[in-house]
């Protein structure tokens, strides 16, 4: 299954940005790698939850940047995280009524989710910022 592999291609050159994106893959991939070790679930749960909370701590995070920025795309790009939110809860719910197989359906649907995100949505908001800061910089001068 090989999923959470983050590349070059995944960047959107917002650094703070990338940076929690490379989190993001390599919490993926350690709870995937557990997953198909048949590591407990019992086990993986810290796991789970950190990629749950480093998640959503890193859509907080982007949405306060969009909003700060003015982003015309805010709430386009946040009805995505929102989807994710919704996801994760029927996710957690699926884990927590017993079906073995929640976790690995969801690391597909967010392995799938990220990468495309990141090459569609993030790619726009992180041109958008460095333009901004690009306009921004030259006014200063």
């Amino acid at each position: 299954m090989g999923l959470f592999k983050w590349s070059r291609a995944h960047s959107v050159f917002v650094p703070e940005i990338d940076a929690e994106h490379r989190a993001l893959f390599r919490l993926g991939e350690e709870l995937q790698k557990g997953v198909a070790a048949g590591t407990d679930l019992r086990q993986l749960r810290p796991v789970l939850r950190e990629l749950i909370t480093s998640t959503e701590a890193h859509f907080k995070h982007e949405e306060r940047i969009m909003k700060a920025a003015h982003y015309n795309g805010l709430a386009w790009h946040k009805k995505q995280h929102d989807a994710v939110r919704w996801r994760v809860r029927r996710a957690l719910k699926r884990i927590d009524t017993g079906h073995a197989d929640g976790v690995s359906e969801f690391l597909e649907f967010l392995d799938s989710w990220l990468k495309t995100h990141t090459a569609v949505s993030d790619r726009m908001m992180g041109a958008y910022l460095r333009n901004l800061l690009r306009f921004n910089t030259r006014l200063a001068s």
